[in-house]
């Protein structure tokens, strides 16, 4: 089994089946994630499709996955003669045994470079959530709110040391509850 999913994948499937609603979960049949998503959730009206990433080394090479994740053409295997259906949201799930503030830095910096261009990334995909995944408990936070707390961390970091990066991002993201 893989780190991405014992660390990310089985949390996030546990947590859609506590969920009130009754969701349908589909992965690939292998650990070797086919051509599809890592995570299909289905239920009505809402069909997410999932992009899954545990980062524990480079978080340069997990997040250029997560962002061209979207772009490739994979099916949907809800769908039979579509390629998606026309109620899909597509997420990230995040997974790392690092502090959670420093991925949220990192993301942060990484959106707050061209708030424009990720407002319309999210737009034209239809990003729905970004999953946090930590301790075997998920929190999860809206893109587009994502992107709001992002503007709000430019305004805010601007010019400051690392060290006051991450404590300000970690601020941000406190109303995020874990479950």
């Amino acid at each position: 089994m893989t780190d991405e999913k014992e660390y990310v994948l089985e949390p996030l499937k546990n947590w859609f089946q506590r969920q009130k609603a009754k969701w349908q979960l589909m992965e690939p049949k292998n650990d070797r994630y086919e051509t599809g998503w890592d995570l299909e959730a289905r239920r009505k009206n809402e069909d997410l499709l999932i992009e899954a990433k545990f980062i524990n080394r480079s978080f340069l090479s997990s997040f250029t996955a997560l962002v061209t994740a979207p772009l490739a053409k994979r099916p949907q295997h809800f769908m039979k003669k579509k390629y998606r259906g026309w109620s899909h949201g597509i997420c990230w799930a995040i997974g790392t045994p690092y502090q959670l503030q420093n991925i949220y830095q990192i993301l942060f910096d990484y959106f707050a470079r061209n708030l424009i261009f990720w407002k319309h990334y999210g737009q034209d995909l239809k990003m729905k959530y970004i999953f946090f995944v930590k301790d075997n408990k998920i929190a999860k936070i809206r893109f587009n709110d994502m992107l709001e707390k992002a503007s709000i961390y430019k305004r805010k970091a601007e010019d400051k040391p690392l060290k006051e990066k991450r404590k300000i991002a970690g601020e941000l993201m406190e109303s995020l509850k874990y479950a």
